[in-house]
């Protein structure tokens, strides 16, 4: 399941939710790691190896696996006393991170921020980096403060986001909660400021809360409170990726039914999906689920693969040629003898069809191979779907194999009205390791950027029955 598989039924979930009176989004830790940065477990790793409490990594994870991890990490604060064991949270951090690029959940996040007013959205996180800021400036060109407070006066136009366990910038830390201590000293206080600012937040309107496993014992203290008097037209939603369970999606089938019934049973409105960039579609939706002419990204998919079916033949012809073309001036840029260019069309009921090659014709769609969709995905083309990023790795060898590596480019499925998704990948098989190319991206990317776009026109135009000019680009 990715994006172009979000049905009605599941986005009808977000209807009468308090969403269209304000909307409060509460990120966790898969905002961040898709951008590169440790999740929980690999922080946690980095911090027992590195103050030699344990003698490596096996041992930490043995440890994260049979007890409470919050106290597992005391071992490594007592390791380092108090002097250095903020210093050592940065690092540990930041550790190998050149650089970073803005994950899907932060850019549908920011996107729906600059969507409304400033006022109707507010953002809180769980994370301790300042990368949803940093998107957040670059996107709207104005000030966003890091707040570890309730009360914070910002300028006319400015944006806060709350950090509820505080803050680690590669230069700076704050309140950092990360032990088992820091937990109990925040859980006990009273009139804590987060506390307070989630109970706010539920009485405005609705609290979405994505890319978290939601096992911090004090949000869901905080939570449990601000649920407790609050409007009954207003949903604390959350969703629940199966990528933040680190299950495939047998063992995900046979939990769905005790994960909706136990998150009901709580008071809160699960919604189930399978990739953190599902999440982040839903997010880009929020604005636009009340409308009457909404139609939910599975709908607009099937569109798009409806139109490709009943113009089969026709398309093929026009297709292929127009592959062969890109696929010649990707090669000059690469400067390869040959390369193989194919363009994967979702077929909005979970799978990726290979729709189109430069150097062949399909005859049937029936024909055409399909493969699984999703961040876990064997295939390149259908993890690059499911991961809504562009992605280069190496093929396994094969003697028989005549590519070494593959670089899968998500294709826009832009809608007049609605927000885009990503309902297409572009994959290129090449002759040598990525490696050997990956260094020139300066030369490629900005071509790969604009066939990338020529092709989400193509798709669309015709599909949705608008002129090209008028066709959103932006993921809105």
């Amino acid at each position: 399941m990715s994006a172009p598989d979000l049905t009605a039924e599941t986005m009808d979930q977000l209807r009468a939710s308090g969403s269209e009176k304000h909307t409060t989004l509460l990120l966790g830790a898969g905002a961040s790691t898709t951008s590169g940065l440790p999740g929980w477990d690999e922080l946690a790793t980095r911090l027992l190896v590195g103050s030699a409490s344990v003698d490596g990594v096996d041992s930490a994870q043995l440890l994260l696996t049979r007890q409470d991890p919050l106290i597992v990490v005391e071992a490594a604060r007592a390791a380092y006393g108090d002097e250095k064991w903020l210093r050592k949270v940065r690092a540990a951090l930041y550790d190998g991170v050149a650089s970073t690029e803005s994950s899907p959940l932060q850019l549908a996040t920011v996107a729906h921020v600059l969507g409304g007013e400033s006022e109707d959205t507010s953002l809180i996180t769980l994370n301790f980096d300042v990368l949803l800021e940093q998107t957040l400036e670059r996107e709207s060109g104005v000030e966003v403060v890091s707040s570890t407070g309730k009360n914070i006066s910002v300028g006319d136009g400015s944006y806060v986001v709350h950090h509820l366990h505080g803050v680690v910038s590669p230069s700076t830390t704050d309140k950092v909660v990360l032990t088992f201590t820091d937990f109990l000293d925040l859980i006990c206080a009273q009139g804590s400021w987060q506390k307070e600012l989630l109970r706010e937040a539920i009485g405005r309107g609705a609290l979405i809360i994505a890319g978290t496993s939601y096992r911090d014992p004090d949000v869901r203290q905080w939570i449990h409170a601000a649920l407790k008097g609050a409007p009954v037209e207003h949903a604390a939603i959350v969703l629940l990726a199966r990528q933040g369970f680190s299950v495939d999606k047998q063992q995900f089938s046979k939990l769905e039914r005790a994960l909706s019934a136990q998150w009901t049973a709580v008071g809160m409105r699960p919604i189930l999906m399978h990739d953190f960039s599902d999440a982040a579609q839903v997010i880009r939706e929020l604005r636009h689920v009340n409308t009457d002419d909404y139609l939910a990204p599975q709908e607009r998919a099937k569109l798009i693969w409806d139109f490709h079916t009943d113009r089969f033949a026709e398309l093929q012809e026009t297709y292929v040629a127009e592959l062969g073309r890109n696929a010649e001036a990707i090669r000059q840029t690469l400067d390869v003898e040959r390369l193989n260019l194919t363009l994967w069309l979702a077929d909005g009921e979970g799978g990726l069809a290979r729709w189109a090659a430069q150097d062949r014709l399909y005859l049937d769609p029936a024909g055409l191979r399909t493969v699984e969709t999703g961040y876990d995905s064997p295939w390149i083309a259908g993890k690059a779907l499911g991961s809504d990023a562009l992605l280069f790795q190496d093929l396994p060898r094969h003697h028989t194999r005549q590519w070494q590596s593959v670089l899968a480019l998500p294709v826009p499925a832009p809608h007049p009205t609605l927000p885009t998704m990503t309902s297409a990948v572009l994959t290129i098989g090449l002759p040598d390791p990525a490696e050997t190319y990956e260094g020139s991206k300066l030369m490629w990317g900005p071509l790969l950027a604009s066939i990338g776009d020529e092709w989400s026109t193509r798709l669309t135009q015709d599909v949705f029955a608008v002129p090209t000019a008028t066709i959103i680009t932006d993921t809105d």
